[in-house]
């Protein structure tokens, strides 16, 4: 019980010591703390912005595809799923075949070995497309730690610089470069961790949308060569 009040209280001074702790730090370290919440709040608004995108087009892909598979006389209308990376993808195929002289075969093949190039270039497109600003998660995962340690280095050489200054090795002279140099260590992981997490768990939904759409171009042209649907 007395071991739970004790904590207790420690983890209130501390979080009521932090705002100071900020406002008292070096030009230096409020810097670093700047860049790190720059860092993050752009991070989390590509998490969600690319999250809410890859969720309606993952939606409207496989209501295209339901709708794909009911239609057995004709094509739904790509343009009732504008989101749909499957309903690009048949847009796509169906000029590519209306554009190519119909041959005989073996020039068929070569007509719908066309039309495929061009799904494939569409889909391509469609997920880099997808893929924007992506990137900076890796990125901010990887720099930001980096960004905090040197607000932990500054922080560390403030404090030798304040020991050697007035000759004293004291918590009161050691204690505000060590917390000015923690405060930027945890902002660092703060804004690195949500970057990470964030950039793998788009590249799985990225990864999924990139293989149905490579699915759907063999069962497109599947369908329009008369052969088996898979």
């Amino acid at each position: 019980m007395a071991l739970g009040l004790f904590l207790l209280q420690a983890g209130v001074g501390v979080r009521a010591s932090v705002p100071a702790l900020v406002a008292s730090s070096g030009l230096f370290a409020k810097l670093i703390l700047l860049i790190l919440l720059g860092i993050s709040v752009y991070t989390w608004a590509i998490i969600v912005e690319r999250l809410r995108l890859y969720v309606r087009v993952q939606r409207a892909d496989r209501e295209y595809l339901a709708a794909f598979h009911a239609a057995r006389g004709e094509e739904p209308a790509p343009e009732r799923h504008p989101v749909s990376v499957l309903g690009q993808l048949a847009r796509v195929g169906r000029l590519a075949l209306a554009g190519a002289p119909a041959v005989e075969a073996p020039g068929a093949a070569q007509r719908y070995e066309r039309a495929q190039r061009a799904m494939e270039r569409a889909s391509g497109d469609q997920l880099a497309h997808l893929e924007q600003h992506v990137g900076f998660l890796a990125t901010a995962g990887s720099v930001s730690p980096f960004i905090g340690l040197m607000g932990t280095v500054w922080g560390v050489m403030s404090a030798f610089l304040s020991i050697g200054a007035q000759g004293s090795a004291s918590l009161v002279v050691v204690a505000p470069g060590i917390a000015e140099a923690l405060i930027t260590t945890v902002a660092g992981l703060a804004a690195a961790i949500p970057a990470v997490v964030g950039y793998n768990h788009l590249l799985t939904r990225l990864r999924v949308i990139g293989n149905t759409s490579a699915a759907f171009v063999t069962e497109y042209l599947d369908r329009r060569t008369g052969g088996p649907v898979t």
